[in-house]
């Protein structure tokens, strides 16, 4: 790559750190196994937001039964089953959930979460931030 190519591109990551950088809040740590238990009950399932930030959200879920078929109209998820099992529909297609695995879940994709002999743990991230009022239902 020529010098100014590198240049640039030297720019760029300069400039995407230092926009990242004041954006960032505190560092924090955080217990997942704790985190998990403190979640806000829902239908089939808790909710607790660990990290919130302008760009995304990290969650800690537990699946106690299902979180129904939905779809999030406004971003992206990834989530990280981190203990139990279970199955997912994705966009009508099955797919076997157990931990270690990770699920990207693009905007408008249709999907619900079944937690199969116990409770299963999901780290889930979001971008931008997880609002509940842009999960749609569909029954």
């Amino acid at each position: 790559m020529k010098a100014r190519g590198w240049l640039g591109v030297m720019l760029a990551v300069a400039t995407a750190v230092a926009v990242g950088a004041a954006e960032a809040p505190k560092s924090e740590v955080f217990d997942f196994g704790e985190e998990v238990k403190k979640g806000d009950q829902r239908a089939g399932f808790t909710l607790k937001q660990m990290v919130r930030t302008p760009n995304y959200t990290a969650g800690a879920i537990a699946v106690k039964e299902e979180i129904k078929m939905h779809r999030h109209k406004d971003g992206n998820h990834v989530i990280y089953i981190v203990s139990g099992q279970g199955t997912a529909i994705l966009d009508g297609k099955p797919i076997t959930l157990k931990p270690g695995t990770v699920v990207h879940i693009p905007k408008g994709s249709t999907h619900n979460i079944k937690a199969e002999g116990g409770e299963m743990a999901i780290l889930d991230f979001a971008q931008p931030p997880f609002d509940p009022a842009q999960m749609e239902w569909i029954k």
